[in-house]
């Protein structure tokens, strides 16, 4: 049975290939990467199922918010529009403020991770999505950002 295929895309190549190797080193995972946006519209396009049969090859991505030409929550919206809720999506991103929240959680996703990340975060991440608990990441998710607003109104 084939290994469940993860995208990373952050234009920092040393640490998309970081987040890479952590995620393929679990064994359980194949890994495709890509280094800016553009490159992993590419890849989800070459890995989409012909005639839609299947859906999509990459289930999960992992995005970084910032990245040259187009951002990864720019990229998040045309993923959505383009390729439907059927692709988990995770930010992990030294970004991070209410605007940010606000614009990922309306974009369904099932967790926002901090740089630097904890491998056992991101593998947890993986896990647990794949166990099917995407449903209630994004709502984990999004109750997590309801108690952020209070620690951003408090900071500004």
């Amino acid at each position: 049975m084939a290994k469940p295929i993860v995208m990373v895309v952050d234009d920092e190549i040393d640490v998309a290939n970081v987040i890479s190797d952590t995620i393929k080193d679990s064994g359980k995972y194949e890994v495709v990467t890509a280094y800016s946006a553009k490159e992993a519209l590419e890849k989800l396009t070459k890995y989409r199922s012909f005639l839609g049969l299947g859906g999509n090859k990459i289930r999960l991505v992992f995005l970084d918010i910032k990245m040259p030409e187009i951002d990864g929550l720019q990229l998040l919206e045309k993923i959505r529009k383009d390729y439907g809720e059927d692709i988990g999506i995770s930010m992990l991103t030294a970004w991070e403020d209410e605007e940010k929240w606000d614009r990922a959680t309306s974009g369904f996703v099932i967790n926002y991770i901090k740089k630097p990340f904890k491998s056992e975060e991101l593998l947890a991440t993986v896990d647990k999505f794949f166990e099917g608990k995407d449903t209630s990441m994004v709502l984990n998710t999004f109750e997590k950002h309801i108690e952020k607003r209070e620690e951003f109104k408090k900071k500004s």
